[in-house]
């Protein structure tokens, strides 16, 4: 889900165990109740809801604190070090350890939110690859989708910023479905069903 101002956008999308995925639904939505609704309909576990948290933060965390969602925020950074229980080895992964927020106490008890960042370079040349693919695994996408969402598709290019690589929005085209598909494909890294379960550390 990426948050807007007014609104939201929103994806939901059916992942293989082979890493192949279809989409099963595209919207643009008013309110956090019409999420929930949509989770509801297609049947997505609580903590597979994974919502932008670069707007509105306080705000987003204290949603998905209330259903059990994830809030996910897009960072320049290429990699995360992880230290997995029993091992003295750290791993690099696009992905950063889970982190929890406390947003005080209510009437159950301490509220939290689940909050993990994700490398916006990394998981945005993952999700091109998916699409790019035209062998196993396969990205799909309805013949009927709005071209509004294809528009959003195409929204950033990959280019060099000082020497670094970014994927930079195109004039003003708006990204939002872009970055809905990124992070269901970082929820998909996270449960191994992309990518490698590590990888070696980017150079600065």
């Amino acid at each position: 889900v990426d948050v807007q101002r007014d609104s939201f956008y929103l994806v939901v999308r059916s992942w293989a165990t082979d890493g192949s995925s279809r989409l099963m639904y595209c919207a643009h939505v008013l309110t956090w109740e019409d999420i929930r609704n949509a989770q509801e309909q297609y049947g997505v576990h609580d903590n597979l809801v994974f919502v932008d948290c670069g707007y509105s933060t306080y705000e987003v965390y204290s949603h998905c604190s209330e259903h059990g969602w994830t809030a996910l925020m897009g960072d320049k950074r290429n990699t995360f070090t992880h230290r997995p229980k029993g091992s003295d080895k750290p791993v690099e992964r696009f992905y950063s350890p889970k982190r929890q927020i406390s947003l005080g106490y209510g009437e159950n008890g301490m509220r939290v939110c689940n909050m993990h960042f994700w490398s916006n370079l990394n998981i945005k040349d993952a999700l091109h690859r998916l699409r790019c693919n035209t062998e196993a695994p396969t990205w799909e996408v309805p013949c009927n989708v709005p071209q509004e969402y294809l528009d959003m598709l195409d929204s950033e290019c990959r280019t060099k910023d000082k020497g670094r690589w970014i994927w930079k929005q195109i004039g003003e085209r708006a990204n939002h479905y872009l970055d809905c598909e990124a992070m269901s494909v970082c929820a998909a890294v996270m449960l191994k069903l992309v990518g490698s379960e590590s990888v070696a550390p980017a150079e600065s």
